[in-house]
Formats: C-alpha cells, sequence, structure tokens
C-alpha cells in the first residue's frame, strides 16, 4: 500500500475536541489496567485503528490482520528505534531491540550464527539437565506450583547456554536482578513513563542492570583469558563472529546482545513452556497423547535429543497452538518516520503505532473457533487445516526484526515438555488461568499441578549444571 501525505483531520468542535480526548485518557486506563480485553472492546468499537491516550502517551493502536500487514510490510515508513528508545538505559543502545536501518543488520547478522539449527541444537542437554533438576525435586502425591520453578530453571538454562556451565555455580543474585530488570521492561508505556521520572521502580532497575552488565562484563573477561572454552556456548560464537568487512561485534555492542538475551530470551522461553504445560494438561487427551508420542520417538533408554524432538509432530503443534493463544510479545511498537495514510487515518511523523499479534492470533475472522486449544489445526492432513499467512501468525513477531533466538526458544520449549512428559505423571489442580504481562506473558496465579507419579531420569542423562 503506497503512502499519502496528507494533514490530520482532528474534530474542530472544542467540546468534541475535548470529549474525545477524555475518552481517548479512560481508553489509555483501560489498555494500562487489562490490554487483552481492551483491545477486543477498541477493535469492535473503531476497526482497524484507535487513538489512544493524550499528549506525549498518545498512541494508535492498529488491529487485525491487514494492520499487521501493512506495518511489517512498509517498514521504511517506520522507526523502531525511536519507538523503543525509552528502553535503551535498560537494554543498551547495541542492543537488536532498539536498533533499526543498517546498524540492525549489521547486528543481527554478527548474532545470527548463534542462532543456527546446529548451534541451537547443541543445547538439547543443557535444557533437559535443568528441567531434570526440578522433576528430581518431586515426589508422588505432591502438590505444587510449577512456574517459578521452570522460570528459575530455565532462565539457568539460558545462562549456561549463553555463558558456559561454569556461570550457574552461583547465578541467584544474577537471576534477582535479571527479574528486576524485566518487571520495569513488562509493562505499559504508562506506566513506564512515569517511572522513568525517578521513582525508586525504575531506578532500582537501573541498578539491577548495572549489575547485570558488570556480571557480563566479567564472564567476558574470564572467557579471554582463559583462552576460549571448550564448550559450546553463545558467548564463544558472538566472538567469534565477524561482518563482511572482518569487523565483530565491539565491546558494547557484544555486551548488550548477552544482557538481552539473558532478559527477554529466558522470559518468552519459560512462559511458552508453562502455558504449554498448562493446556496439554487442560485437555487430558492431549497430554496423554503426547505421553505416548514421547514413549515413541525417545524410548527409556535413549537420551532426549534434538533428533527425537523434531519427529514429535503433536509436540510442535501443541507448541504451536500455544504461541498462537499466548504469543511471545503481546504488542509490538513503531515511531512513524514518513507519513502516510491507513484506515481512514492520516499519520504525520512521529505518531506512535501500536499493533498486536495476541489480538489477531484470537480473530474469528481468521481462526475457526479461536479461543479454543486445538493442536488439531496445524495438522495438514486434517480436514480444517489452512495454512495461516505470515501476517496472521506472529509468535515472535515479524518482518526484519523478527525475534533472532526464536529457533532456540522454540526447541528449548519443547525440549522441556518432552522431558516432563517422560519424568512425571501430572493433573492440573485449577484451570481458568489468566494471562499477565506483555512480554513473556505468565499465568497472573501461576501453574500449580498434582504429581500423581515420577521416572527416574537415565544415568546418562545426568550432566553437569
Amino acid at each position: 500500500m503506497a503512502p499519502t501525505t496528507t494533514r490530520l483531520r482532528v474534530p474542530t468542535d472544542p467540546i468534541t475536541r475535548l470529549r474525545s480526548r477524555l475518552g481517548q485518557i479512560g481508553d489509555l486506563k483501560d489498555f494500562s489496567t487489562d490490554p487483552y480485553s481492551a483491545m477486543d472492546r477498541l477493535h469492535d468499537r473503531n476497526g482497524p485503528v484507535s487513538w489512544v491516550g493524550t499528549g506525549p502517551i498518545r498512541f494508535a493502536l492498529l488491529l487485525g490482520p491487514e494492520a499487521n500487514e501493512f506495518v511489517l510490510g512498509n517498514t521504511d515508513l517506520f522507526s523502531w528505534s525511536r519507538a523503543f528508545e525509552g528502553l535503551v538505559p535498560l537494554a543498551g543502545p547495541g542492543a537488536l531491540l532498539v536498533n533499526d536501518g543498517e546498524r540492525h543488520r549489521r547486528l543481527r547478522s554478527l548474532v545470527q550464527p548463534a542462532f543456527t539449527a546446529r548451534a541451537v541444537h547443541a543445547h538439547v542437554a543443557t535444557v533437559r539437565a535443568h528441567v531434570d533438576r526440578v522433576v528430581d525435586t518431586w515426589e508422588r502425591a505432591d502438590v505444587v506450583e510449577v512456574s517459578g520453578a521452570f522460570r528459575t530453571a530455565l532462565r539457568r538454562a539460558t545462562i549456561q547456554s549463553l555463558f558456559g556451565s561454569r556461570a550457574v555455580a552461583d547465578d541467584a543474585p544474577l537471576q534477582a536482578r535479571l527479574q528486576t530488570v524485566h518487571e520495569a521492561i513488562d509493562t505499559s508505556s504508562l506506566v513506564r513513563r512515569v517511572q522513568s521520572l525517578g521513582l525508586p521502580s525504575w531506578k532500582r532497575a537501573l541498578a539491577a542492570r548495572a549489575h547485570v552488565q558488570s556480571w557480563v562484563a566479567g564472564e567476558i573477561a574470564r572467557y579471554r583469558e582463559a583462552g576460549g572454552d571448550p564448550e559450546h556456548h553463545v558467548l564463544g560464537t558472538l566472538l567469534r563472529s565477524r561482518d563482511a568487512d572482518g569487523a565483530g561485534l565491539t565491546e558494547d555492542e557484544l555486551s548488550d546482545q548477552l544482557i538481552s538475551l539473558l532478559e527477554a530470551g529466558a522470559e518468552t522461553t519459560s512462559s511458552a513452556f508453562v502455558w504449554t504445560l498448562y493446556e496439554a494438561l487442560a485437555d487430558r487427551r492431549v497430554w496423554e497423547a503426547l505421553a505416548e508420542e514421547v514413549r515413541e520417538h525417545a524410548p527409556a533408554g535413549e537420551e532426549l535429543g534434538a533428533e527425537h524432538v523434531e519427529r514429535m509432530d503433536l509436540l510442535d503443534r501443541a507448541v504451536r497452538e500455544t504461541l498462537r493463544l499466548r504469543p511471545a510479545t503481546v504488542v509490538a511498537s513503531r515511531m512513524t518516520a514518513t507519513p502516510f495514510r491507513f484506515g481512514g487515518h492520516d499519520f504525520g511523523p512521529g505518531s506512535k503505532i501500536v499493533f498486536s499479534p495476541y489480538h489477531t492470533h484470537r480473530l474469528a475472522s481468521v481462526w475457526a473457533d479461536p479461543l479454543r486449544f486445538d493442536p488439531g489445526r496445524w495438522d495438514p492432513s486434517g480436514d480444517g487445516y489452512r495454512k495461516p499467512r505470515p501476517h496472521e501468525y506472529l509468535p515472535f513477531g515479524g518482518g526484519p526484526h523478527r525475534c533472532v533466538g526464536a529457533a532456540f526458544a522454540t526447541l528449548a520449549v519443547k525440549t522441556a515438555i518432552a522431558q516432563v512428559v517422560r519424568r512425571a505423571d501430572l493433573w492440573l489442580a485449577r484451570k481458568g488461568a489468566h494471562p499477565s504481562g506483555l512480554i513473556g506473558m505468565r499465568p497472573k496465579e501461576g501453574l500449580t499441578v498434582l504429581v500423581t507419579g515420577t521416572h527416574e531420569a537415565n544415568k546418562d542423562e545426568e550432566a553437569t549444571v
């Protein structure tokens, strides 16, 4: 769709303008409190474009597959870096998240080698070992809240995958600081703007980020002093990566990539795991079918490896369906760089745009029975199969800014689910989970399960962690 330069039309009557602004402020409050329901209401009322908020916290909410297609198909109209400039103090100026244009392309080309299929497969044993550490604490008839334990375990697996096994020897302080940073990032633009005025929560987040940066710098220095590391991990790959001119990441860029992967990567992986576990347990037929598939493709006595996981079709479909209902990112932002017109509205430079994979993934106009968890909808041989178009299914974003670690996160989730299914018999203690968060969305009340049986890990599966 070609952009056109036009003037933004606003009501000229003062009373009408006031009512419009008050309504948009009310919509901002609703969106900040419950973005999931607010998006449904705004889309039903206004169609693909709703203006929300006022003044410096005013933005356009673009909803639906056509909006996604327009935003992702016209990257030249938008500035990614300006949209995320408020996160620079937490993400770092060299992070992929806050860059666009030529620098983003260069950074992505240098980070990508760490997430090839071969590189990702090397981390399966690490994920498996940390899942086992959680399951090993369970006994028959235990009632356990598992989301917190697996959040820690998968964050620890991420730390080891990034820096090696030595890095998880005493990671509790690091994990606590990463959680502080995440809580500051995972909030609405309204709350973040207020926090950044100097509230204690923002200061704590900045201090936590500084501690994480210092820890990362220490790991980089330790790696260099040791002359490398026989373990395969992301740090070593990033240090060896070179662009077409033979240059690598600068010291600050290297640090910022690692911190982003530590924070965002672990959160999205653990949340997708918890939601997949919840959905599978909520439908016993899915859980029992997964157990049968795991037994078939990863027989007792064999280590669970990437080759086993990738043969599990139902597991793949269950994770795909989970990411449809609970994508890694609820909303994404852009800032207008060039004027354009969309959906009957005119957008000038500096307009903030927010669009939502989550909302599109639940539209009845796109998906049959959209709120039902149905792995079968991803079966190409099924009667109801319909391959979604790229702008209809965006679990890890889309376009040139699609999450660089998507393959790692997906394989980690599959591995963790397969290993839990292999090691334990579980029943869901409570249904009706409610989502919380915009990045790494998770069940607000946690996930509580009843352990009805456990199985020992194979001796060959034990790993040093």
